[in-house]
């Protein structure tokens, strides 16, 4: 009966120490984004294309995948910026490469009392090796949606 007790035990634990965040990719997770919240005039750009990760100082080998969704309209913010990264190290680099661009916005945009007050209200999320950044009237319906991928 004890034997019966640690094999369980031991089950248990290899069960509970597996890694519960699914594979997802960052396209993946935006079009359920989009299933709630879009945005005028949206562009969507390839995180990993060498031009576009250079323009939020990222890395291309730092990501598997990712995702930049904005609007055209120039009078908007409106920005939503999800990454995978290509491991666990690489976080890091893609949390303070994604920190600066909040800066580079807030500063673009301080004149601009409706901007920034959604600006403030941005949602900067890690879970595990997926970063998200969002800039919108609807941050925190972004950030449930997010949640609920995982």
């Amino acid at each position: 009966m004890k034997n019966l007790f640690i094999l369980v035990f031991c089950f248990l634990l290899i069960g509970c120490s597996k890694n519960t965040t699914p594979n997802l990719s960052s396209e993946y997770i935006l079009s359920v984004i989009n299933e709630k919240v879009t945005f005028d005039n949206p562009i969507e750009e390839d995180l990993k294309e060498q031009s576009i990760a250079e323009r939020y100082g990222i890395s291309p080998s730092d990501i598997e995948n990712g995702v930049v969704y904005y609007t055209e309209n120039e009078d908007e913010s409106d920005k939503i910026i999800i990454a995978k990264a290509s491991s666990k190290d690489t976080v890091e680099n893609i949390e303070r490469a994604l920190s600066s661009e909040i800066v580079s916005i807030s500063d673009a945009w301080k004149d601009n009392d409706r901007e920034m007050a959604k600006i403030e209200k941005h949602i900067f999320k890690t879970k595990d090796i997926y970063v998200i950044m969002a800039i919108s009237d609807k941050s925190k319906e972004i950030e449930k949606i997010f949640d609920s991928c995982f």
